[in-house]
């Protein structure tokens, strides 16, 4: 018969060893994430650079997408594209309504 003490102290050790390997994945797994996931965060692919509300549940937003500019309207069924900006064009606007906030 074997001793009930050292089974147990061997089960125990087994527990304690797949337990450590589990924090252990997990630390490498969270290090090792979150820097790769960092980036994206950083440089977000789509912001949303103005919205206005038309009523209930109905607005147009002007998004960035990468490079492109996209005018879009939004309802709680769809989301329809309006238009496509030119980068010149959107700079322009925002550089009048930047000067018509500051003389106010």
């Amino acid at each position: 018969m074997t001793d009930p003490y050292s089974s147990l102290i061997k089960m125990l050790s087994s527990l304690l060893i797949v337990l450590a390997l589990i924090v252990f994945v997990a630390y490498i797994a969270k290090r090792f994430l979150r820097s790769g996931l960092s980036r994206w965060r950083a440089a977000p692919l789509i912001q949303v650079l103005s919205t206005a509300y038309l009523g209930p549940k109905r607005e147009i937003s002007i998004i960035e997408v990468g490079k492109e500019f996209l005018v879009v309207g939004i309802t709680p069924n769809q989301i329809s594209l309006i238009t496509r900006l030119d980068r010149s064009q959107l700079s322009s606007d925002l550089q009048e309504q930047s000067k018509d906030i500051v003389r106010t």
